[in-house]
């Protein structure tokens, strides 16, 4: 079991940072489409970064996440889970399979084109969300965008202990190159369990700052990813991943 775990987390890593190392700046998409209409009292969503563990296990079903103000939420069924991001982030259907028409749209043309297919076209096979702050752009020492992607796979029925799955994470990130410097147990804002890692990782000259959060369910364990090479991201990536809701 902890075998079979160990590979299937490594693959997910891998596939998970994909946008990290490949700069997709320059798509030139839509608006993220809103799957979902605000529920609830946007004021109950934090900005603050949420840096505690939680202990025990909630009971029951967790409640619908309410969509902060300013933000849509994104993916479906397809993805098997949905995310808020603001409204200004644009976003990529990767659910339909075809990469090349999906591009179509960006006015890529060239290496950027190239460039755009390889670190998207992982994500495409596991009908991954991808959504990125394009403007951010402008203002990165890089040019390097801002960007999301969450996607789901099969795993074990019995989801590992929580300090096991840690544990895994931490080392295959740290052979990669990264530096953990937070790793533990959070609540989402619907109020189930999640594992949530900020780190930094180098990247073809780039020093990216990501932070990933692992949500679990029998069967099924989905990783939302956010990457920037930019300083102040931390609380909104926070309050992005607090919104992950799996369907």
């Amino acid at each position: 079991m902890r075998s079979r775990h160990h590979i299937m987390t490594a693959s997910m890593l891998c596939l998970a940072l994909a946008t990290a190392c490949g700069n997709v700046a320059s798509i030139g998409m839509a608006r993220a489409p809103s799957t979902e209409t605000p529920a609830g009292t946007p004021s109950g969503t934090s900005t603050g970064t949420s840096t505690g563990t939680s202990t025990g296990t909630q009971s029951g079903t967790p409640t619908k996440a309410a969509v902060p103000e300013g933000f849509n939420r994104v993916g479906s069924p397809a993805n098997g889970l949905t995310v808020a991001v603001p409204k200004d982030w644009v976003a990529l259907d990767l659910t339909k399979g075809d990469l090349d028409q999906t591009l179509k749209q960006s006015g890529l043309s060239g290496q950027a084109l190239e460039q755009a297919k390889r670190s998207l076209r992982p994500l495409v096979a596991n009908k991954a969300i991808w959504a990125s702050d394009r403007a951010s752009a402008a203002t990165s020492p890089n040019k390097f965008a801002t960007n999301l992607n969450g996607f789901c796979q099969d795993s074990p029925s019995t989801p590992p202990p929580v300090n096991r799955m840690i544990t895994d994470i931490r080392g295959q990130l740290e052979q990669l190159g990264a530096k953990i410097s937070e790793a533990g147990e959070v609540r989402l804002d619907s109020g189930k369990a999640a594992i949530r890692v900020v780190y930094t990782l180098p990247s073809r000259g780039i020093q990216i700052r990501g932070t990933q959060y692992y949500v679990q369910a029998p069967g099924k364990t989905c990783i939302v990813t956010l990457s920037t090479d930019k300083d102040g991201q931390q609380a909104l990536f926070d309050q992005i991943g607090r919104t992950t809701q799996l369907i």
